[in-house]
C-alpha cells in the first residue's frame, strides 16, 4: 500500500487548522490524525458548547485492489479521498456522540484486464480499462465515542458510520488485438458497461470506521 499524496485543497484545510490552532485555543479547539476507511487523515474539532462540536477533515489513501465482475477481474487501485464536516452531538455530555454531516468523496477505481476475455457476447484477445468514480456530496450519519475538547490533552475516538454515495459512474474502453473485430468489439464493450453499470448500481453505501487521536489546546 502507498499512502496518496495530498491535494491541493488538503494542504490548504491542513493549513488553515494549523494556523487556527492557537488563535482557537480560547474556543476549545483539537486537532488530531485519524486512520479508517475513508482514508489517512487530519481533522479539527470546534467546540460549539457542552454537548455539541463541529468536526471538519480531510482523508485519503490509496492501494492495490481487484474488481471482479461479470467474469472479468480488474487489477487496479483504489483511490479515497473525503473532505467532510460534521456535528457532533454529545446527548449525555459525555464521549459517546451522534455525528450527521456531509463528504465530498473523490473515491475511484481504475482497474485493467487483458487477455481472452468475454466481452458482451463474444470472446476477444484484448485490453480493457475500466473506470468507477463516486464523485460527488455523500451524507453521513454514524455514532462514535472520544471527545476531542472534553478535556484537555490527548483523547482517543472511534467513528461507525456510513457515507451515501450515490450510484458510481463506470466507464470502460479497450482495444482488440485483431483491428478487424474493433467494430463489433465497440459495440460488445458498450453491452458489458452498461452491465457492469448494472451490477454496481447497488454500490451506493460507504461503511465507516475510524481510530483517530486528537490533542487539545
Amino acid at each position: 500500500m502507498t499512502k496518496k499524496l495530498p491535494a491541493p485543497g488538503a494542504l490548504s484545510l491542513a493549513l488553515v487548522l494549523l494556523a487556527a490552532a492557537p488563535a482557537a485555543a480560547a474556543e476549545n479547539f483539537a486537532l488530531g490524525a485519524k486512520a479508517g476507511t475513508a482514508g489517512l487523515g487530519l481533522e479539527g474539532t470546534f467546540g460549539m458548547g457542552e454537548a455539541l462540536n463541529l468536526r471538519g477533515g480531510y482523508y485519503a489513501f490509496d492501494y492495490s485492489d481487484t474488481l471482479n465482475e461479470n467474469g472479468i477481474e480488474y487489477d487496479g487501485d483504489l483511490e479515497l479521498e473525503n473532505l467532510g464536516l460534521f456535528l457532533d452531538w454529545h446527548p449525555w455530555r459525555g464521549t459517546f456522540r451522534l455525528s450527521v454531516g456531509g463528504v465530498q468523496s473523490g473515491n475511484a477505481f481504475t482497474g485493467t484486464a487483458d487477455g481472452a476475455l468475454d466481452v458482451g457476447d463474444n470472446t476477444y484477445t484484448a485490453n480493457l480499462r475500466a473506470d468507477v468514480d463516486w464523485d460527488g456530496f455523500a451524507p453521513y450519519f454514524g455514532v462514535g465515542w472520544g471527545n476531542a475538547v472534553g478535556t484537555g490533552g490527548w483523547s482517543m475516538s472511534f467513528d461507525l458510520g456510513i457515507m451515501y454515495t450515490g450510484e458510481p459512474t463506470v466507464s470502460l474502453t479497450g482495444t482488440v488485438s485483431d483491428p478487424a473485430l474493433q467494430d463489433q468489439f465497440d459495440q460488445d464493450l458498450a453491452l458489458e458497461e452498461a452491465a457492469l453499470q448494472d451490477e454496481l448500481d447497488d454500490v451506493t453505501f460507504f461503511p465507516v470506521i475510524a481510530l483517530g487521536v486528537a490533542y487539545r489546546f
